[in-house]
Parts: C-alpha cells; structure tokens; sequence
C-alpha cells in the first residue's frame, strides 16, 4: 500500500513540474503579432456568437425513480368563487367642499392642476364639489381604459368633484398626485 502512495506522489510531482515547465516558455508579445491587411479586418470573426451544430453523439441518461408523497387528505373544492361587483364605495361621507383629509391636498391640487391644463379654465375659476376618500379595487383608480393592464391591488385615494364652467368633472385619484379624469 505504501508503494501505492508513493506512485501516486511522484505522479502528481511529476504533472506539477510539466505545468511549470509549461508556464515558464516564451509567450507571444504584442509586437510579435503581424498587423491585419484591410482585408482581413473585414474578414475577421466579429464578438456575436455563431450557433453551432449539436454534437452526434450518444448520452445515455439514467432517471432514477424517486418516491412521492401523496397527500394523506384529500380535499373536495367547494363552491366556485364568482365575481363579485367591483362597483367602489365611498370609504366615509364628504361633508361639503372641504378636504376629508389632510392627506388630500396633494391629489387636489393635482386635479386642479390637471383641469385647468384640460379645459383652459383658470384654476381661480375652479370649484370643488366634493372631495371623498376612497378605496379603488384596483391601480386602474377605478376608471380603467382599454387595452391596459393595472397591478389588481386595492388602491386608496381619492373621488373629487370639480365645477367649471357649469360643468362638473370626476377626478379619481390615489394618495399621492396621480389623477385620472374619469369622463363614464
């Protein structure tokens, strides 16, 4: 067994000194290198991968069966779960035209903002009907447009009613300054 272990070490010796030997020979320098002709430049390979052909050659892959646990209850659906009407409430009655929260003025003053931008109407000009706060069912603010597709996360914010002009305007806002002109 001894003599086993001493092969086996001047093999490996044997293999370190090669790789030395091998790292320690002339490497080619830059200026070795002859410059490319224009033609050969436009020859070159250039860095996009070429696909190539899959090898013909035979592997032999052995599955091996592995046991699955099967569940010890098994449990009959129940009845199916339908939709239901995502029609939005109000979270808490507006009492007349003032903010129903602090939180409010930003989404406010962004509708204003973005009415008078619509209609060329003076934000002066501008009043709030009413101002309520809601919870959207989804990113759409409750006033989804075709073709889009929102995060179906219930989204609190904001119903405010505009007048100008005569004409009201529903705004449908989140908590922060994004607006939608939700024109049913």
């Amino acid at each position: 067994m001894f003599d086993i272990v001493r092969k086996i070490g001047q093999a490996a010796l044997l293999v370190s000194l090669i790789g030395v030997a091998a790292a320690c020979g002339d490497m080619a320098r830059p200026e070795d290198i002859p410059p490319m002709t224009p033609e050969e430049a436009q020859s070159a390979p250039t860095s996009q991968p070429t696909p190539t052909p899959p090898a013909d050659v035979p592997v032999e892959i052995k599955a091996v069966p592995t046991a699955t646990a099967l569940p010890v209850e098994i449990v009959e659906p129940g009845s199916p779960v339908l939709p239901t009407d995502l029609a939005v409430e109000p979270a808490a009655p507006a009492e007349g035209a003032a903010p129903a929260s602090p939180g409010s003025d930003a989404a406010l003053a962004a509708a204003i903002a973005d009415l008078t931008k619509q209609s060329g109407v003076p934000s002066d000009q501008i009043t709030v009907v009413s101002v309520e706060p809601m919870e959207w069912p989804d990113a759409s603010l409750g006033c989804p447009q075709e073709g889009m597709m929102y995060a179906q996360v219930i989204t609190p914010g904001y119903l405010i009613v505009l007048e100008a002009q005569g004409q009201q305007y529903e705004y449908h806002t989140d908590q922060g300054t994004n607006v939608v002109l939700c024109q049913k």
